[in-house]
């Protein structure tokens, strides 16, 4: 019976706690008049509470729900691993030295992402050979640096290191060092609010253009081994496809449709869906859609009851449910 694999989990070991309680400006943890603690995050404050750090519990709740193993990352919209590099440097060391930690001492429970300081190249690349150094099985990058695939070429050194000593490259909504300069120290907007509803469809169209990118173009021809997983199911796409089939057919006839030409890459059904999961198993394969939740910002149960319910076949319900992720780790080395 396959595993079950939440493959887009964040959580944040006690290094890194101490060092954004310490901050005085965001990213930060700090206290709240009312009582309670919050996150300064890129554009945005919101709650914080003891479901990012508290291992036991964690622990407790993966029991709970029946999840084998969860693949540990940083929250990449949080805009930490983008700070000018003299600040996310010491960030994402302790991130990844707590969470090598975890892996060490729970080698069959959690699997690790490294996060790397993007101001600086030459940094990341460092702390990147560090952290396969230390057990982490791959590296988490911005989706805003994929949008276009000039903006790609940026990250292109990072894959070629990818490529020549193993990982896997998780691509989660974030913004570029030089877009979380502008973190907004204001509320977080009720869940019910119209600013939420932009955001998300902000969100999931930026990841839209994150798939165009790595799997409607040449760009990650160069790096077969290297597996890549997209967050959010890659936006809107399995969506939109058609529609790009159909404008490509007038256009291009004697070409294959967009549809046919996907890049087999791995995206994860974090906070979505089982209408979602099903279409993106239909567009993709579902040999290549993988059980997230992005907990604890989402409600991982939620999102395991997600790909239950899906409208899949028991074959396809266990590879989205965790043999997919298995396999993808297993390529990541």
């Amino acid at each position: 019976m396959p595993p079950v694999i939440d493959a887009h989990a964040h959580f944040l070991p006690e290094k890194i706690v101490a060092a954004l309680r310490a901050r005085a400006e965001a990213p930060d943890i700090r206290a709240e008049p009312g009582g309670g603690e919050s996150f300064g995050i890129y554009r945005t404050r919101m709650p914080y509470g003891r479901a990012y750090d508290d291992l036991d519990a964690r622990l407790a709740r993966m029991e709970a729900l029946g999840v084998d193993r969860e693949v540990l990352s940083l929250p990449g919209l949080f805009g930490i691993d983008s700070r000018p590099a003299d600040q996310a440097l010491p960030l994402v060391r302790a991130f990844n030295d707590g969470v090598a930690d975890l892996v060490r001492r729970h080698p069959d429970r959690f699997s690790g992402i490294a996060a790397l300081p993007l101001a600086d190249p030459g940094a990341a690349a460092e702390e990147y050979r560090r952290a396969r150094g230390l057990g982490l099985s791959g590296m988490i990058l911005p989706g805003d640096a994929f949008v276009s695939v000039a903006a790609a070429e940026r990250m292109r050194p990072l894959l070629d290191l990818a490529a020549g000593i193993g990982g896997l490259v998780f691509v989660h909504p974030g913004p570029l060092p030089d877009a979380a300069a502008g973190a907004v120290d204001a509320p977080a907007p009720h869940s019910d609010s119209i600013v939420h509803r932009r955001v998300t469809v902000d969100i999931q169209n930026r990841m839209t253009e994150v798939m165009v990118t790595l799997a409607l173009t040449d760009f990650l021809a160069p790096y077969p081994s290297v597996p890549v997983q997209v967050a959010n199911l890659g936006g809107t796409l399995p969506f939109v496809i058609e529609r790009m089939d159909h404008v490509y057919a007038l256009r291009h006839p004697d070409a294959p449709v967009p549809s046919r030409s996907l890049r087999p890459l791995y995206v994860d059904a974090a906070s979505l869906g089982p209408r979602a999961i099903a279409l993106a198993a239909e567009v993709y394969g579902a040999d290549r859609v993988l059980f997230g939740s992005d907990s604890p910002v989402f409600d991982d149960a939620r999102c395991l009851d997600a790909v239950r319910e899906a409208r899949l076949s028991a074959a396809e319900r266990g590879q989205v449910a965790g043999g997919n992720a298995e396999r993808m780790l297993a390529a990541a080395g």
